[in-house]
């Protein structure tokens, strides 16, 4: 396990080198290397999302344009014009973060702790971040190589070839979830950094959103709904709009590190699990990109579209609250300035450890209202938004002004569009309901069919003989 320890600015870019190495042979031994190895798959993940969280979730979306020139590495994927060498295309990290994954699931059983509660949670946690890892890879790539066993030594067996998404689904995430669900401690895990209960049954209710299976996920939002702290729920929506602006430029904000998940540290219930980031803590890797790339014209990487700025022209959305605290206009541009609190003369460090939020319960509580639509529950599905809307200021319509299941689902997913924008969900949103090619067709020209899908970068394909490029990258 190697530890980076580099502390650095938001604009250095210093490679990270190893100044300690654990013998494998001397880990997973105690309930501290459990800790600690629990503890890295977090780090891997935070590794390989803080800039693929952008990359994979937003920037292929109507959400974004291109911002500064010099960022052609986002403009390339934002344009539609990628090739097999983005550094996005990469799955290294990812594949990293499900190897630590898989040490966990196979070593933590062995480990004599005093506490079994703690070392089932640490395992569900385990179970819980590789259904995550394996459940972004097949939403980037589609079919990917799946190992569910460590790579502790090298051997041919490392070589595989892809296996079908839905395989993987059905045989990996899904069980993985179930175990999770029932390893987790339900007493002693109140974390919003780390995978909780709710955090699982966030996962698993995304999972069935993406395989059509609304009435699992209807119920399986029902259950965090349940869980309580102190005597209150655990989630909850920010009572008013400045406590929804606040969520995003304090409570994600320069938070320190919590060794303590039996106490929950932050103020709002909103948020279930973020990716924290702690400059103090993990060095180079420790800051995130909310203010660098999204703000200042020099070098940001992507403004807000004249698409989604738009939206709030709609008779509907006329006054929505939301829009000044998500948006401003500066030098040619709308920059998300969801995450700042001021103007760009922030302080630079506490600017740039934002978290990112992975799930949080507005977006939990949309994707019931998208499920009961499906499900023929209009009136139910509209009153959940109507929370949403309410907390905007705006009006809801009624399940009568509606004239087809389509209609309603495509205002719901308007309403999560908006609300949950630069928060690494819409292009997976228009992958899930298959409206990427209606929608980004006229923006970008993505109209053919395998063009949803990442390339895989070619340093894999030259790796691995037994893989193979995606098909429109094939002639590309």
């Amino acid at each position: 396990m190697i530890l980076a320890l580099f502390l650095c600015g938001c604009n250095d870019f210093l490679e990270e080198k190893p100044i300690s190495e654990i013998p494998a042979e001397n880990m997973w031994q105690t309930a501290r290397d459990a800790k600690a190895g629990v503890n890295e798959i977090y780090g891997l993940l935070r590794k390989a999302l803080r800039e693929n969280y952008f990359y994979w979730g937003e920037f292929r979306s109507d959400n974004v344009s291109p911002g500064a020139p010099v960022m052609a590495d986002q403009a390339r994927v934002i344009n539609n014009l990628m090739s097999t060498d983005e550094k996005c295309s990469k799955w290294t990290d990812l594949y990293k973060m499900i190897n630590q994954a898989n040490l966990a699931i196979k070593h933590i059983p062995g480990i004599d702790m005093p506490n079994v509660a703690d070392r089932n949670d640490y395992l569900g946690q385990a179970y819980a971040l590789r259904a995550l890892g394996y459940f972004y890879a097949i939403r980037v790539w589609g079919d990917v190589p799946l190992f569910v066993e460590p790579v502790e030594t090298w051997s041919e067996d490392i070589y595989k070839s892809r296996t079908d998404k839905n395989t993987i689904i059905e045989t990996v995430i899904i069980p993985d979830l179930k175990r999770a669900e029932k390893l987790m401690n339900r007493t002693g895990n109140f974390e919003r950094k780390r995978i909780s209960i709710c955090g699982v049954w966030s996962i698993l209710a995304d999972v069935y959103m993406w395989i059509g299976d609304y009435n699992n996920a209807d119920q399986t939002i029902d259950k965090i709904k349940t869980v309580t702290y102190n005597n209150a729920p655990f989630v909850a929506l920010a009572p008013s709009i400045q406590a929804w602006h606040s969520m995003f430029t304090e409570e994600l904000n320069n938070k320190p590190s919590d060794d303590t998940p039996n106490n929950d540290e932050y103020t709002t219930k909103e948020l279930i699990f973020v990716i924290h980031f702690n400059m103090d803590e993990v060095g180079t890797n420790g800051y995130s990109y909310m203010y660098q790339w999204f703000s200042g014209s020099g070098n940001r990487a992507a403004v807000l579209s004249d698409r989604f700025m738009n939206l709030f022209n709609d008779d509907d959305m006329k006054g929505d609250l939301r829009k000044d605290m998500i948006a401003k206009y500066y030098q040619n541009g709308y920059e998300l300035r969801k995450y700042m609190a001021g103007d760009i003369s922030n302080s630079l460090n506490k600017t740039c450890e934002v978290a990112y939020p992975v799930y949080r319960y507005s977006d939990i509580l949309l994707l019931q209202a998208e499920a009961k639509a499906h499900l023929g529950k209009w009136d139910e599905a509209l009153d959940i938004v109507k929370k949403i809307r309410d907390r905007a200021g705006l009006i809801t319509p009624t399940a009568n002004d509606f004239s087809s299941e389509t209609d309603l689902v495509k205002f719901i997913l308007r309403e999560r569009q908006i609300e949950l924008v630069g928060e690494g969900r819409r292009w997976f949103d228009l992958l899930r309901t298959g409206m990427w090619k209606e929608v980004m067709g006229p923006i970008n020209g993505m109209t053919q069919e395998g063009n949803e899908l990442f390339p895989i970068h070619y340093s894999h394909l030259i790796e691995n003989p037994k893989l193979t490029q995606n098909s429109y990258y094939g002639n590309h």
